[in-house]
């Protein structure tokens, strides 16, 4: 029994579901009531289920059936919360979900042809009917709209979306749009934004921002309710209006910045020369008398004192020193320590040695304890520098140079230290790259002694002969070099990204610069039919602006899409597949589909490439792939600036299981532009490629 199920665990191990059931089985002909073998059973049962969940949600999501597909996951979820094949379905099931969403939300109103109204204090029910008549828009009013409001309006040539918002909001109203032909409008009061206003949970996770500042800098700029901030992972999430949080994130990506870093090259150098001279000669200077014992007679006494005479007097003369002596010294103790320092913080750097300071403490019992402190004696460096927008570096410098003049004991017998030092501090500003030197830190000393004969010496020239004199001078100078380096500056946004026109303080909302539509668009839009004072100069001419009508969707410039080179592939050995990206207009991102024959490419890896970093930015991306051999990658930069000009956009690494001839296509790629729209995009052939054994 236990080699069967050992073999089952193998089968179930490698894949063969079949196989390691009908071993099952066969155990339990023998022992039906084995518990362990029935376990198993159970769990091959449920994967086999979950199996075909997955196939099916697959099957639902390639038909576009999002909701279906999701219930089909949830479902298999419950029998196993952590099947990670099922967990990847969900995913890929709610990125697709969202994209169909998005793309519903940024199509706004059906209805995009200019329009001219000349209304005079007409009821709005009158004004709405006439729009929704000749556009085909439907209008659901609240019930607290009054039924006596007159609406006056002269408007010509311009866009129904447009118009409703003039309306709307010069009569204390908003609307929301319900579907692309659909609008609701209520009043604009606080009960009613809360009962008609969507709300979206956003959550931000910095990555170089503090998240108690990004709070504080959202309550300032939107007037936001409380956010929420998770210090532990500098995390911030926000619920708020759909048009606040759009907003709220153009404001994240330019407080979001990376700390500029500065890297300080310094060079200390202490210059030290000395110079020592000792010339003449060094005459005895004393003469000694010593009474001797008398021979045989031991140790001296006070009675051999009585017979003291010449020969019994010893006398010690010192002999003449002839000194020449010249000495010459010159050093030079060189310190280049480099230090990267972020903005505003506060670096240091000690070369030197630790001093001990031992300290006695004596007790009122007699008990005599001691207690060692260090003290920093050598060179001491205190630096906080400013790195400004223009390259400049503002520098706080404090520097100390310490050393050990001597040493001095206490009646107690402890040791103290004779601390010699010098300290400079300053505040400089310098450009990056440039050197500034500060020096000046001056230390000289002359010493003159002489041993001469009294009165013999004294007299001049031939003094010399009875005196030896000895000159000693030294000179110490200290000088500091200092050249910052800028290794990463604050990014000076674009003033498209750093002006953000965010409608009224009742109505906050991203809107175009100046609050107006934009003269391209107007112009582009088409003629609106001619406008009298009937009501019914509110319907456009659909022959002209049906041909004339502005397309929100393009935009200048084309965007060329090429494979890269490749090297010989073989049968289930990795490979690499890139794809080259000529961005004319830029970009902020793109959705690519690829498809191959089902089984042929299996996707290991999805990698954005190095165009989309462009000035550092963050990117995001995601991937997945389906058993039909479709593989879909999107990739979309966190900031809101395109990427432009030429190179590597996308990297796909993949294995072929089988050799043979494989044919790479795309079924769409979707360009992302930064306002939304998008450029036309020319896609390249298809790719064959041949897969050896």
């Amino acid at each position: 029994m236990a080699a069967w199920l050992a073999e089952a665990q193998r089968h179930r191990r490698d894949g063969r579901v079949d196989e390691a059931e009908r071993v099952l089985a066969r155990a339990q002909v023998l022992d039906p009531a084995h518990p362990r073998a029935a376990g198993m059973l159970q769990e091959l049962r449920i994967s086999r289920r979950l199996v075909a969940a997955v196939q099916e949600s697959q099957a639902l999501l390639g038909r576009g059936q999002h909701a279906s597909a999701l219930r089909v996951v949830d479902e298999g979820l419950k029998a196993d919360p952590q099947h990670e094949p099922l967990l990847a379905m969900r995913r890929q099931i709610l990125a697709a979900q969202r994209q169909v969403q998005l793309r519903a939300t940024e199509a706004g109103l059906a209805e995009q042809r200019p329009v001219s109204l000349d209304f005079r204090d007409a009821s709005l029910r009158q004004v709405l009917d006439v729009v929704t008549r000749h556009s085909g828009l439907n209008f659901v009013l609240d019930k607290d709209i009054r039924q006596d409001l007159r609406v006056t309006v002269y408007l010509k040539n311009v866009r129904v979306d447009d118009a409703l918002d003039l309306i709307v909001s010069t009569h204390q109203m908003a609307r929301k749009v319900l579907d692309e032909r659909t609008v609701l409008i209520y009043p604009n009061t606080p009960d009613k934004l809360r009962e008609y206003q969507e709300q979206v949970i956003r959550v931000f996770y910095l990555s170089s921002a503090d998240a108690k500042g990004a709070a504080s800098f959202l309550r300032s700029m939107l007037k936001l309710k409380e956010p929420f901030v998770d210090e532990r992972s500098n995390m911030l999430a926000l619920r708020e209006a759909p048009e606040t949080v759009a907003l709220a994130e153009r404001l994240i990506g330019l407080y979001d910045t990376q700390e500029p870093e500065v890297l300080l090259e310094l060079e200390v150098l202490e210059v030290r020369s000395t110079r020592l001279t000792e010339l003449g000669i060094k005459l005895p200077n004393a003469v000694t008398l010593t009474p001797l014992a008398p021979s045989g007679g031991g140790g001296l006494t006070v009675a051999n004192l009585r017979g003291l005479g010449e020969d019994r007097i010893g006398v010690s003369v010192g002999g003449i020193t002839l000194n020449l002596r010249r000495e010459v010294g010159d050093f030079e103790i060189l310190a280049n320590p480099r230090v990267r320092a972020k903005n505003r913080e506060k670096a240091k750097v000690l070369i030197g040695d630790k001093v001990p300071i031992i300290t006695t403490t004596t007790g009122q019992t007699g008990f005599v304890s001691d207690t060692v402190s260090y003290l920093d004696v050598g060179l001491k460096l205190d630096i906080e520098p400013t790195i400004y927008a223009n390259d400049e570096v503002a520098i706080k410098l404090a520097l100390e140079v310490g050393s050990l003049a001597g040493q001095l004991k206490t009646a107690s017998g402890t040791v103290a230290y004779q601390i010699s030092t010098r300290n400079a501090s300053t505040a400089l500003r310098l450009k990056d790259g440039e050197t500034q030197l500060l020096a000046g830190l001056l230390s000289k000393e002359d010493r003159t002694s002489a041993s001469r004969v009294p009165l013999a010496g004294d007299v001049p020239v031939l003094g010399r002969l009875f005196s030896s004199q000895l000159d000693d001078g030294s000179r110490t100078e200290l000088v500091l070099a200092i050249t910052p380096r800028i290794v990463r500056n604050l990014r000076q946004p674009e003033p498209s990204e750093a002006e953000l026109w965010v409608g009224t303080e009742a109505y906050t909302r991203l809107r175009q610069v100046g609050s107006r539509v934009a003269p391209e668009e107007v112009a582009s839009s088409g003629k609106p039919a001619s406008s009298g004072q009937a009501a019914d100069s509110a319907a456009p001419d659909a022959s002209e602006s049906d041909a004339q009508a502005a397309d929100p969707q393009k935009m200048p410039g084309r965007l060329a899409l090429r494979w890269e080179a490749l090297g010989p592939i073989k049968a289930g050995v990795p490979f690499a597949l890139a794809l080259h990206g000529d961005l004319g207009p830029g970009l902020r991102g793109m959705r690519v589909r690829l498809a191959a024959d089902a089984g042929r490419l299996l996707l290991l890896e999805a990698k954005e490439g190095d165009l989309w970093h462009q000035g550092a930015a963050n990117v995001s991306l995601s991937s997945s792939d389906a058993a039909n051999g479709e593989i879909d990658v999107g990739v979309v930069r966190n900031e809101p600036t395109p990427a432009v000009g030429s190179g590597r956009a996308l990297e796909w690494q993949l294995v072929s299981p089988q050799p043979g001839r494989i044919e790479v296509r795309f079924v769409h790629a979707i360009p992302i532009g930064v306002g939304g729209g998008s450029p036309e995009i020319a896609l390249p052939p298809p790719l064959v490629l041949e897969v050896s054994p």
